[in-house]
C-alpha cells in the first residue's frame, strides 16, 4: 500500500460524507415542508421510522426488529427459553434494542436537519459563584456523612475558611 491509495480512500470518504450531509439537508427541508412542525412528526414517529428508516437499515437490524420475542417473565418466555435458551433470547433482545437505537438516531438526525436548533448563548457562571456553590455543597455533604473516615469538623472549618476568602466582606 502506498500513500496515494490512502489519500484516495480518505478523499472518497470525505466526498461521501459531504454528499450524505447534503442529502440530509434536502430530506430535512422536505420533512419540514410536509409535516410543518416538529410536534407533528413526533406524533407519527413510529410510523415514520417504519416507513422511511427501517427499510434502509442494515439487513441484520431489519431482521432483529422483525423477530417476535415473548415478553420476559411471561409463560411464552418460559417456553421460548426452554426451546432456544435464555442466551438466545438475551442476544435477540439486545439486537432489537440496538436496532431501535440506530433507527432513533436516524430519526433524530432527520428532525435535527428539519428543525435545526438555534445555538443558545451559554451563560457563564462567575468563578466566585461556582466556588461558593461547590464548597457549600461539600459542607452539606460533610454534615450529612454518616461514617466519614476523616475529621469532619476540621474539614468543614477548612471549607468555611475557603468561603470566607471568596465571599467579599462589606
Amino acid at each position: 500500500m502506498d500513500q496515494s491509495t490512502v489519500i484516495k480512500a480518505v478523499r472518497e470518504a470525505v466526498r461521501s460524507d459531504n454528499l450524505s450531509a447534503n442529502k440530509y439537508v434536502n430530506a430535512g427541508s422536505q420533512v419540514r415542508e410536509f409535516y410543518g412542525t416538529e410536534t407533528a412528526i413526533n406524533e407519527v414517529k413510529a410510523q415514520f421510522i417504519a416507513d422511511a428508516i427501517i427499510p434502509e437499515l442494515d439487513k441484520k437490524h431489519q431482521s432483529a426488529l422483525a423477530k417476535d420475542l415473548p415478553r420476559k417473565g411471561s409463560a411464552d418466555y418460559v417456553a421460548f427459553v426452554a426451546n432456544h435458551g435464555a442466551a438466545f433470547w438475551d442476544d435477540a433482545n439486545q439486537a432489537k434494542k440496538d436496532a431501535r437505537a440506530i433507527a432513533h438516531t436516524y430519526f433524530s438526525r432527520v428532525v435535527r436537519y428539519a428543525w435545526p436548533k438555534e445555538p443558545t448563548e451559554r451563560k457563564v457562571t462567575p468563578l466566585q459563584t461556582r466556588i461558593i456553590n461547590e464548597v457549600s455543597a461539600l459542607v452539606k455533604a460533610c454534615q450529612k456523612a454518616e461514617t466519614p473516615d476523616f475529621d469532619v469538623a476540621k474539614t468543614i472549618a477548612a471549607l468555611d475558611a475557603v468561603l470566607a476568602t471568596v465571599i467579599p466582606t462589606k
